[in-house]
């Protein structure tokens, strides 16, 4: 334990000092994400490019505000050491399943990976009725709210942080009670689906709003986006949206999406895989600030870009995964990942966004470069993610080849704009 604290003493020593000085660069990029997302006019489209590094098996930071902590600083300087559009924050990211917890879920976190229900709260539509809020001094809350105080204690509030992981109402509720019987219940059980969506949506505001009170130089909207400079919404992810039709996502999602809007000032809103059958309702939520999706054939399709656009809604545009998004060889082979990057995302982010309202991510997605640095193989690597890698283009980059990589993306960026006027 002394031996992280002096970890942590030693790294926010070298954080003030990439701090100062990237101090013009990072406010720079901080007002330039802002007015892209909030469709302002900016000098270019914001780069988000990251580095990061494995100091620990996944797994162990869940069970560690040290070990979760120093991870994160340690990508943070990493990241600063190079030429890119991220601003520092701190995410304390306890895990999707927090709020499921709350409720009752049992929780187990396995190897090398982040913690997952391994049974549900209740297991009828009967028992919804008798599922309580959790109350204010539960655990799960107080775990937290403890991991808050103690980043913001050691950081000595010069980063700003996050609220742990905002998860929906459809991703909570499809946890408390298993994912085929709230899908199920959605059509047979209505009243009994609300019942529990309504009771998750109080649940909701009411816990992240505690975390705001708790924290003194809050971090907005962070999770899944780039820091703004604006409180104007809270993210919020909702991937079991993708499972619904667009009338029952009009029907259980919409409206209590509305609500969790109108008590934090407006929504920024993520979605993993192709929501296009139901962006047209995305679309409808009140106070939307920006959608955080990612772009590939198989997920957010270039052609849905400019429907958001249009509708003068930020996209913060990404690659899904580590490096350009699938693991299939034959599809994206490792040598030809960055040409695969150059010639399908940037070719058709601009295309359709003519570079208005987005911020783009770098090579290697939201994942970005892995530094090798603290890996005890040199033949084996697992990501943050839990991925082994073995080798690749994104692996033990020098800082001068990320900061041509950088420059080589902004040098395309301005070639497609031309091409596309």
């Amino acid at each position: 334990m002394v031996e992280l604290k002096r970890e942590i003493s030693y790294l926010m020593n070298l954080y003030e000092n990439y701090f100062n000085i990237n101090e013009t660069r990072i406010n720079n990029s901080l007002e330039r994400t802002t007015k892209a997302l909030h469709h302002e006019k900016v000098d270019r489209i914001p780069i988000w490019q990251v580095s990061q590094t494995v100091l620990y098996p996944r797994h162990e930071i869940f069970f560690s505000m040290e070990k979760n902590l120093i991870m994160q600083l340690a990508n943070i300087i990493l990241t600063l050491q190079h030429n890119t559009d991220y601003v520092p924050y701190l995410d304390p990211f306890e895990g999707v399943t927090i709020l499921a917890e709350a409720f009752g879920c049992s929780v187990k976190v396995p190897n090398n990976g982040d913690p997952v229900v391994k049974s549900p709260a209740i297991k009828s539509f009967n028992e919804i009725y008798h599922l309580k809020k959790p109350s204010k001094n539960n655990d799960v809350y107080k775990k937290v709210f403890s991991t808050l105080n103690y980043f913001q204690e050691k950081t000595k509030l010069q980063i700003p942080v996050g609220v742990t992981d905002p998860q929906g109402p459809l991703d909570v509720a499809s946890l408390v009670i298993n994912n085929n019987s709230f899908l199920t219940g959605c059509i047979t059980n209505k009243k009994e689906i609300h019942h529990l969506l309504d009771i998750i949506t109080e649940a909701f505001i009411e816990f992240y709003k505690m975390q705001y009170d708790l924290l003194k130089n809050p971090a907005f909207p962070v999770h899944s986006f780039p820091l703004v400079n604006s409180n104007d919404g809270i993210s919020l992810s909702d991937d079991e949206a993708i499972l619904l039709s667009p009338d029952l996502f009009e029907e259980f999602g919409l409206p209590y999406l509305n609500r969790i809007s109108d008590a934090f000032g407006g929504l920024y809103y993520h979605c993993c895989g192709n929501f296009g059958h139901i962006l047209d309702k995305i679309l409808k939520i009140k106070g939307l600030r920006a959608i955080n999706a990612h772009l590939s054939p198989k997920e957010f399709k270039p052609e849905y870009i400019n429907k958001v656009i249009s509708k003068g809604v930020g996209l913060f545009l990404g690659i899904s995964d580590r490096e350009i998004g699938w693991d299939d060889k034959d599809i994206w082979p490792a040598d030809k990942i960055k040409e695969i990057y150059d010639d399908y995302y940037i070719a058709n982010a601009i295309n359709e966004s003519k570079g208005k309202g987005i911020v783009l991510v770098g090579y290697g997605g939201y994942t970005g470069y892995l530094d090798r640095v603290a890996s005890s193989s040199n033949n084996l690597f697992v990501n943050a993610s839990g991925h082994f890698i073995e080798k690749g283009p994104l692996l033990d980059v020098p800082i001068k080849e990320k900061n041509k990589n950088f420059d080589h993306i902004l040098k395309l960026i301005e070639f497609n704009l031309k091409s596309f006027k």
